[in-house]
């Protein structure tokens, strides 16, 4: 039998369940906010670093049931097989004292698996093809805008092909998806930690984040052996590929943005400034391919241990 000993950890635990529980209301009420909803795992988060483990399965036990009881079942299963398991691992193994990457690398499969699980679920439960169902749904929006389309000087065609190119790599948007998720999710807690000075884990600050240079190798076999599916049969290759490439794309886009910062840190720049700076860089598509060699190169040559030493 799990004993639950610990008073303090007991009522934060309760604390945390309870915010989860209002922040699931509000986003009910408010959908704007829903975006926010991926910053849910940190409080617990900080929870498992904070207490034994169990104590974050009894909070998100006691979060799911609440939500579930005032909203619906599907909220429920967001809460508990969503955010779960990646609030569950990243605390682990930041309590271990494991590197960013391998925190941010595991918590990303969880969170992935645990959204390709969920869709599984849906799909058998309804007897539906979720995905399938969603471009048919998409498609019958854009039918319903075409009009629209025309004012806006937007060729329809070209509205259709973009959207059967978003259904081909949804898999990578998922992942990256989940990959932007726990970054932001792992500096929260690294930000509120340190802000409450916890001094049993150690957090890497956001221009020190560096990928191991084994990735570069293990991106390039990937890859190679991405391109090589077009000799076998009853593979798709086009879509294996464009998947491929946009989620190493936004890993080494990530690094290079780190790396960015870190340069920018080096100076006498402002911090406000550097901020402003960094979000500029974000927000330029243009850019995203130069970041992402920059943060490729930085990998390869461990640009960041080179310039400590």
């Amino acid at each position: 039998m799990v004993n639950f000993n610990n008073k303090k950890a007991l009522i934060e635990a309760s604390l945390i369940a309870a915010i989860a529980w209002f922040f699931g209301i509000v986003t009910l009420y408010i959908p704007i906010l829903t975006i926010l909803m991926a910053i849910l795992p940190v409080p617990f988060i900080i929870l498992a670093i904070r207490h034994d483990i169990k104590y974050t399965v009894l909070s998100l036990i006691i979060a799911s049931i609440l939500i579930g009881a005032t909203t619906s079942i599907l909220y429920t299963g967001f809460v508990f097989i969503i955010l779960g398991p990646t609030a569950l691992i990243m605390g682990y193994y930041i309590k271990n004292q494991k590197q960013p990457y391998e925190v941010m690398g595991l918590g990303t499969a969880a969170s992935a698996l645990s959204i390709f699980l969920t869709i599984q679920i849906i799909t058998a439960v309804a007897g539906v093809d979720f995905i399938g169902e969603m471009a048919k749904m998409t498609d019958a929006v854009l039918d319903h805008q075409l009009e629209m389309l025309g004012t806006m000087n937007i060729n329809p065609i070209h509205a259709r092909e973009a959207l059967n190119y978003l259904m081909m790599v949804f898999p990578a948007l998922i992942i990256v998806q989940s990959m932007l998720s726990v970054f932001i999710n792992y500096y929260l807690v690294a930000a509120i930690m340190n802000r409450l000075k916890w001094k049993d884990c150690k957090f890497h600050s956001f221009s020190e984040f560096q990928l191991p240079r084994n990735i570069v190798t293990g991106s390039f076999v990937i890859v190679v052996l991405t391109m090589l599916t077009r000799y076998l049969e009853n593979v798709q290759h086009t879509s294996l590929v464009a998947n491929i490439t946009i989620i190493f794309v936004v890993i080494f886009f990530l690094q290079g943005v780190t790396f960015i910062s870190y340069l920018l840190r080096k100076t006498k720049i402002n911090r406000y400034i550097r901020i402003m700076i960094i979000i500029v860089i974000v927000f330029i598509s243009p850019l995203m391919t130069l970041v992402a060699l920059i943060g490729l190169m930085s990998t390869l040559f461990n640009s960041k241990e080179k310039n400590k030493e």
